[in-house]
Formats: C-alpha cells, sequence, structure tokens
C-alpha cells in the first residue's frame, strides 16, 4: 500500500542548489578556458586550408575557362597584392569570371606573379617574369601552404613552405 507523500517524512527535491549551479558553471568556464587555444588553432589552420584550396580552385577555374572560350583568361591581384584578393578575368573585355576577397590572419609571399597569371587558349600558363608561380601562405602559428602553377598551367598545393626548387 502506498503511503501520502506526507508520510514520508522528507520532502523530494527536484532541481539545483545554487552552488551546483556555481559548481558547474566554474567547471565549464575552466574546460573552455582550457580548450580556446586548441581552437584557436584549429580556426587558423582551417583559415589557412581554405585560401589554399580557393586559390586552386580559381587557378583550376581560370585554366578551364580559357580552354573552353579558346581565348586567354588572367587571374590577377587586387589593387595590386594577393592579400587584397583576386580576379579571374578574360583578357579580352575584362569580364569578370570570378572574384575573392581580402585574406584576413594569414601571411601571404607571392614569389613570382607580382603581376598575375594569364591562361592561353590551350591551358598553358604564361606568368609574369616566366618560369613557375609560387604563392606562399602561411599563419602565426607555423603552420604553411604552397601552391604553385607551372607553366603548363596546372596548380598544386602542398603543405610546406615554398621553396625556390618546388616544381
Amino acid at each position: 500500500m502506498l503511503r501520502p507523500p506526507s508520510a514520508l517524512g522528507r520532502r523530494c527535491n527536484s532541481g539545483f542548489t545554487l552552488l551546483e549551479m556555481m559548481v558547474a558553471v566554474a567547471l565549464l568556464a575552466l574546460v573552455a578556458s582550457l580548450a580556446a587555444p586548441g581552437m584557436q588553432r584549429l580556426i587558423a589552420a582551417q583559415r589557412l586550408r581554405s585560401v589554399g584550396y580557393d586559390l586552386v580552385a580559381d587557378l583550376t577555374l581560370a585554366r578551364s575557362e580559357a580552354i573552353k572560350r579558346a581565348a586567354q583568361v588572367s587571374i590577377v591581384p587586387t589593387s595590386g597584392s594577393w592579400a587584397n584578393g583576386w580576379t579571374v578575368q578574360t583578357v579580352v573585355g575584362s569580364t569578370a569570371l570570378g572574384q575573392r576577397g581580402a585574406i584576413h590572419g594569414l601571411s601571404v609571399n607571392s614569389t613570382t606573379p607580382p603581376a598575375g597569371i594569364v591562361f592561353e587558349a590551350n591551358g598553358r600558363a604564361t606568368v609574369a617574369g616566366g618560369g613557375t608561380a609560387r604563392f606562399g601562405f602561411s599563419n602565426s602559428y607555423g603552420n604553411h601552404r604552397c601552391i604553385t602553377v607551372d607553366p603548363s598551367g596546372r596548380p598544386r598545393s602542398v603543405t610546406s613552405a615554398c621553396t625556390t626548387s618546388t616544381t
């Protein structure tokens, strides 16, 4: 037989006490403060990877559009600096085919093409100054990414700093 609640002698509590809630919040704050530096590093690495993928995608776009249109297509820095972003455009008529905004939080070293890259109708790349174009990106945590464009016009991305011997 069930007894009425008053016969149990104690009242059942449901919920948290103020002390329990303060301990839980303090533990949550401690865990968050320990995780924040690792999360910042992860975000910086992802930003670096994303910029590298964006540049490779736009280089591939420029090359494929040059082949498709049987005309020259260029990729040029915005306001003379690759850190300000870049534009994919046709050489004749300057029709914009794609554009990227400024790169924030990364160091950019464009070691070869200060004036841009022009893709010919056959897909080959003409780089200002000749040779292989190299774009070096790095962040404050020591991560690097090097994007190269060889004379055949094919872009390649590696997770290391650019060197002069990279092909």
